[in-house]
């Protein structure tokens, strides 16, 4: 009955990864209609396409388990967390910071129901989120691995602000804008965003059912 239900869990694993998988060819092309390359330098599209990768291989790894009744290897697993955690930070942030700023009140809709939006702000951040949570809870991740989790949005956010200051880009998102804000406010931005994504890395941990390590 356990291998059964083992068997089962990693069917649904792997489901949910392919969707991932194969949500990118259809959101990628309507990404770069609307903005050609500069799409990379937004952090959805970064952090979907990095975790396309990182579920194609949870998911072969994932069909591996299921012939040799191993679990995922905890440096996969930590990358799906890794990618999992980024993917709800999309997800969140525009929720709660994104959507509110448009002013018709529309601002939810066209962000998480619209063109390749869908995919990348809705349905491939539930995707990961609900494979990691739900079915991909072996090996156990020990609370040091929470901090690698903000890694990606330190990456980018130091990448895409010194990119503003320079005045190589601007924006892309309304908080990074340096020129159209105080320096007081893109630090508190910074801080907010960090402490934001810290707080969703460690809930993602614990959900995941994560140990602390040994005194």
């Amino acid at each position: 009955m356990k291998k059964f239900a083992d068997t089962v869990r990693r069917l649904l694993s792997i489901a949910l990864n392919l969707f991932i998988v194969w949500a990118e060819p259809i959101a990628l092309p309507m990404s770069w209609d609307w903005g050609k390359e500069q799409m990379f330098i937004f952090y959805t599209e970064d952090s979907n396409i990095l975790s396309a990768c990182i579920c194609a291989m949870v998911a072969v790894s994932q069909l591996v388990c299921i012939f040799t009744g191993r679990e995922l290897p905890r440096w996969l697993h930590t990358l799906k967390y890794i990618a999992t955690c980024c993917l709800t930070m999309t997800f969140l942030t525009v929720v709660f910071v994104l959507g509110p700023m448009y002013e018709d009140g529309n601002g939810w809709y066209i962000m998480l129901c619209t063109s390749s939006m869908l995919y990348h702000h809705l349905l491939n951040p539930l995707a990961a989120i609900f494979s990691f949570v739900l079915l991909e809870r072996t090996p156990r991740l020990p609370r040091s691995t929470v901090k690698w989790a903000l890694l990606p949005t330190v990456l980018y956010g130091g990448i895409i602000l010194w990119l503003n200051i320079q005045r190589v880009v601007d924006g892309p998102y309304p908080f990074m804008k340096v020129y159209d804000q105080s320096v007081q406010a893109s630090v508190l931005w910074c801080i907010a965003i960090l402490l934001m994504n810290y707080f969703y890395a460690w809930l993602l941990w614990k959900l995941n059912g994560g140990k602390k390590e040994k005194a």
